[in-house]
């Protein structure tokens, strides 16, 4: 895995006690990865209990269960949490909105509400998505109105919303970061790209749409250097704050490409899939903010990551 390179940027988390929830996720792992070297002490909690030399605590439970989540945070004491947790599914079913407000707004009310109670805590960063911007013209910015377009992404403007409610009533030190589509290895397949490159090297057939739409792709290592920045920048509470790349790739560029760095053709069947209901097709950030706020821009080049994140499966694969 990446991580930001370790230098005096990040000072401030020595000896610092963090807590980071979704640490088992891709983001949370190459966070991880970049706070074992800060000389923080680092606790998770997780779903399932899991031995990692990475961390000093795991916590063991559900963000949904309000004793855990206040037990945690009262037994931990921490200075900087990492809310990372949530459920992504981007559906528009009925029974998808139930889990996605229990688990990604229910259980950010559970955190808040434990949090006020701890004098040691300095900041709370909230992993947004830039899908929170749905339908609204390109490029995103973060004084549009919302406009959801999936249970996901619903549950996450209201924990947005809820965040700064938090902080503008209660003085909560929390920000909000807004990522585009993130990227790198050791991503799980559920994700476009990750599910791509590994169906090629399995020599199968990928099914996808004719890739019109455009996206905006942030490398992981460059969204963990944002989310440790808006962990001890100053003036930055009550912020949400985009970070992404900048730049829009029509996704059949981006699938030209992958399919160049693996020496691959005839697999990809374009135009075998629909559109998803409501599927933006301009879809990129303003960044200008993370830039003014938090001294962030991203250093690794589509070019640069993709080949990284190739690299990484194929030796996987083997």
């Amino acid at each position: 895995m990446t991580s930001p390179e370790i230098n005096d940027t990040f000072v401030p988390y020595r000896g610092k006690r963090i807590l980071i929830t979704g640490a088992s996720g891709f983001i949370g792992q190459h966070l991880l990865d970049a706070l074992s070297g800060l000389a923080a002490e680092v606790a998770v909690v997780a779903r399932e209990r899991h031995c990692s030399s990475k961390t000093q605590r795991t916590f063991v439970g559900d963000m949904r269960d309000q004793v855990f989540v206040r037990q945690t945070i009262q037994d931990w004491m921490p200075n900087t949490i990492f809310h990372l947790a949530g459920v992504r599914d981007r559906v528009l079913a009925h029974e998808a909105f139930g889990q996605a407000i229990d688990t990604n707004l229910l259980g950010t009310l559970n955190l808040f509400f434990a949090a006020l109670d701890i004098p040691s805590l300095e900041r709370i960063i909230i992993l947004g998505t830039a899908e929170e911007y749905g339908g609204n013209e390109a490029p995103f910015v973060e004084s549009m109105r919302e406009a959801p377009i999936s249970a996901y992404s619903f549950s996450k403007q209201c924990a947005t919303h809820l965040s700064q409610l938090m902080h503008c009533s209660f003085g909560l030190p929390v920000v909000v970061l807004r990522p585009s589509v993130a990227y790198g290895p050791a991503q799980r397949d559920d994700m476009f790209l990750s599910a791509l490159i590994q169906t090629l090297l399995r020599g199968e057939e990928f099914p996808m749409t004719l890739g019109e739409q455009t996206r905006d792709y942030v490398y992981v290592s460059d969204l963990v250097d944002a989310l440790l920045r808006a962990g001890y920048y100053p003036d930055v509470e009550g912020e949400i704050i985009n970070i992404g790349s900048g730049e829009p790739i029509q996704i059949a560029r981006l699938v030209d490409r992958v399919e160049g760095l693996l020496g691959c053709t005839g697999l990809v069947r374009r135009g075998a899939l629909k559109y998803r209901t409501g599927e933006p097709m301009a879809y990129w950030l303003d960044i200008s903010k993370a830039k003014q706020l938090l001294g962030w821009m991203p250093q690794t080049s589509l070019d640069d990551g993709l080949r990284s994140t190739v690299d990484w499966y194929q030796d996987k694969h083997g």
